[in-house]
């Protein structure tokens, strides 16, 4: 089942502005819905941009 994110709730979850968040939507690297006139994110969407962007440490941790 979809849990739908506001651009506010993604913010809040990424601990980034809602202006960043509009900016990695608008740039096509957070994946979204269009609801009416409304954008909203899939929470697991947004685990999986995370765990995208994850660097891996030198040392092997």
């Amino acid at each position: 089942m979809l849990e739908l994110l506001t651009i506010n709730e993604v913010a809040e979850f990424l601990k980034v502005s809602p202006t960043s968040v509009r900016r990695l939507q608008q740039g096509r690297q957070l994946p979204f819905i269009k609801v009416g006139g409304s954008v909203r994110f899939d929470k697991n969407d947004i685990i999986k941009y995370l765990n995208r962007q994850r660097v891996e440490a030198i040392n092997g941790f």
